[in-house]
């Protein structure tokens, strides 16, 4: 859940004033903004500039080739000499979960003239004592790198283990979008700042009023529904039953504006990782509770079901008390 530590490092740069929220990013990533949008099977050039503010809520026109749109799954990339797939709409126009937050980390490395991994353990990681946070494991942890599981082409098969389970070679390129290593007690450190409002144990990652604004729908009337979108069962991004009609996105996070019925709140946040890792912070409540699974493909109803179970307890804890 890389993704949630990006959106915090890009916010920490707003609040220092080196982006704005709706700047136009074309001279400062002419690389990103040069990319075609591809409709139809045609190429054309993009008419609309990419925002900070659309990066973050994905709504910039970029996509998942493996996992979110058929067109891009099924585009001839022989001659194309972009970083990136072709974007799939004008940005602003469309909700699409994608390589947007890779976009946000190449952002910050320009801005911060730094790389993200580095960024990370300065302005995140090492604030908050999140010492088991990493882009790459050290030698002296990699014995406790969980397993991953893998259930077949259709998601329905019996678990079995992906291999290898260390990496074999570290990573040297950086994304916002995926990749860190981390533990259940590092994370929820990022979790109970976020819940705080951007502080944790008197250390101050946020002011108060961009974690606010965080929790404000950033797509307006735009709609997050996934029902018959594309996805690859084996892999991701399936969302069905993860999101809804009402279902709308801030600035790191989906937000819940229906609830659950065992108490989790309206205006809940949440979201997770590939490897069924879920999340969610209900601020009405003052709960921040996650569940830390690691297989494919993500949004496996035993493990979302398992989650549910869990928050069943919590909430009922909660009223008791």
């Amino acid at each position: 859940m890389t993704k949630v530590l990006t959106s915090v490092a890009a916010l920490q740069l707003v609040e220092k004033g080196g982006i704005g929220l709706d700047d136009d990013l074309s001279a400062v990533m002419p690389e990103m903004s040069s990319i075609p949008i591809l409709a139809n099977g045609t190429l054309s050039k993009a008419k609309h500039p990419i925002t900070l503010r659309q990066l973050l809520s994905h709504i910039s026109g970029f996509g998942y080739a493996c996992c979110t749109d058929a067109e891009l799954a099924n585009f001839n990339y022989s001659d194309w000499n972009y970083e990136d797939a072709p974007r799939r709409f004008e940005s602003g126009t469309q909700f699409m979960y994608g390589t947007s937050l890779e976009w946000v980390g190449k952002l910050i490395e320009k801005l911060s003239h730094s790389t993200l991994e580095n960024y990370f353990k300065a302005n995140i990681t090492q604030p908050l004592k999140m010492d088991r946070t990493f882009f790459n494991v050290p030698d002296s942890l990699q014995s406790f790198i969980a397993s991953r599981g893998y259930r077949g082409q259709d998601g329905k098969q019996p678990l079995t283990e992906i291999k290898p389970r260390i990496p074999k070679e570290n990573v040297t390129k950086f994304s916002g979008d995926d990749g860190l290593w981390s533990t259940p007690n590092d994370y929820m450190k990022i979790l109970k700042c976020l819940l705080n409002y951007g502080t944790f144990n008197e250390v101050i990652l946020l002011k108060k009023e961009t974690v606010q604004e965080m929790l404000k729908n950033q797509i307006q009337d735009l709609n997050m529904d996934s029902k018959g979108n594309y996805f690859n069962p084996a892999y991701c991004c399936n969302l069905e039953g993860f999101t809804t009609n009402s279902t709308k996105w801030g600035l790191a996070w989906a937000i819940d504006n229906e609830g659950k019925s065992y108490g989790r709140q309206p205006g809940t946040v949440f979201w997770g990782g590939m490897m069924n890792i879920y999340f969610y912070i209900d601020y009405k409540s003052g709960i921040a509770s996650c569940i830390f699974s690691q297989h494919i493909p993500f949004n496996n109803k035993e493990t979302t079901s398992l989650f549910d179970e869990f928050s069943k307890v919590v909430y009922s804890k909660q009223i008791q008390k």
